[in-house]
């Protein structure tokens, strides 16, 4: 009896392992497998956000099934049709940062497979990052550059526009920057009483913007004066007669200046003279420290603040110096 109960147990185990091992072979595993996830932000809040992190990402997972409902899957995944569309909602606790970081977990239920097929996501390599950034709207003028001498002269309709962008970067934006020199002064035909339309930057510190509008006109007015950048301008010394001093900078560069002033068009830069006024006062030998003085052609003045003072040497002569009469070249 005893033998009879050991042989149909033992036969009943046997036909388990074989049972086992039929449902074994007709199971399949694919393992790791990339799966690509595409998030998009909610309805609502596309506007209000920029996607800074890969609108794509992938995740792994490993799919278990019978080897028909596998084969199915594997041409799903060969024709790019097993992606995972999320769409992602800012919490509300983080809805006034100028930067959101967070991720987003992929589940089972959110991979759609055929039937037959068991979702396995890769523990710890199911996360998607999201990054974005909060935009904003800010109104700025706008400031022509690379014209040189030029821009004064330039007028700039509408001269204030409203930018759209990344929040962080609209917090230092000042001026909205127009590039017109990189196209050229002759390209660009800014010829008196002749507007040109110039469409305004879309890039602000490496990040998209809008602006509204989009384009400005630009043209020249003849009755602006125009700023001209006056280099190595040298400072002189008015002496009086019989000064018995001589006056030296300490070296060739600390006598020279840079002067903006404008005034007429004119084809050549004006000539201006730079001078301290040695002839009023008591000077004795040894460092001194004076005020500069600016002689400008008529209808011409100052684009900047007046000069400071610069300092010089003030050194016995040994013969007394030829006198200058008070008055500067061209006087």
């Amino acid at each position: 009896m005893v033998d009879r109960l050991y042989s149909v147990l033992v036969a009943l185990a046997l036909g388990l392992l074989v049972w086992v091992y039929a449902r074994s072979r007709e199971r399949e595993t694919l393992d790791n497998q990339p799966i690509p996830v595409e998030v998009r932000l909610a309805p609502g809040q596309a506007e209000s956000y920029q996607m800074d992190s890969p609108e794509q990402s992938q995740i792994r997972v490993t799919f278990v099934g019978s080897p028909n409902a596998v084969r199915e899957l594997r041409w799903r995944l060969s024709q790019g049709e097993l992606g995972i569309r999320i769409e992602y909602t800012v919490p509300e606790d983080q809805r006034e940062r100028a930067v959101v970081e967070d991720s987003i977990r992929v589940d089972a239920a959110d991979i759609r497979v055929p039937s037959g097929i068991t979702v396995l996501p890769v523990e710890g390599r199911n996360r998607v990052p999201v990054v974005l950034t909060r935009l904003g709207e800010k109104t700025v003028k706008v400031r022509v550059e690379g014209m040189g001498s030029e821009e004064s002269r330039l007028k700039i309709t509408p001269e204030v526009v409203k930018v759209k962008g990344a929040r962080v970067a609209l917090d230092r934006l000042v001026e909205l920057p127009l590039a017109l020199g990189t196209q050229g002064v002759e390209s660009l035909d800014l010829t008196p009483g002749r507007p040109l339309r110039v469409s305004l930057p879309k890039v602000w510190e490496n990040r998209p913007i809008t602006c509204e509008p989009e384009t400005v006109i630009v043209r020249v007015d003849p009755r602006a004066p125009k700023t001209y950048t006056l280099t190595d301008v040298p400072v002189q010394f008015l002496c009086p007669p019989g000064f018995g001093l001589r006056p030296r900078f300490l070296d060739d560069r600390a006598g020279k200046l840079q002067i903006r002033i404008q005034g007429p068009d004119s084809p050549a830069p004006p000539k201006i003279s730079a001078f301290i006024d040695l002839t009023t006062g008591k000077f004795l030998p040894g460092p001194n420290f004076e005020p500069v003085q600016i002689q400008l052609p008529k209808d011409f003045s100052l684009a900047q603040d007046p000069p400071g003072r610069m300092s010089f040497e003030l050194i016995a002569a040994e013969a007394p110096p030829k006198p200058l009469g008070g008055s500067l070249p061209g006087q």
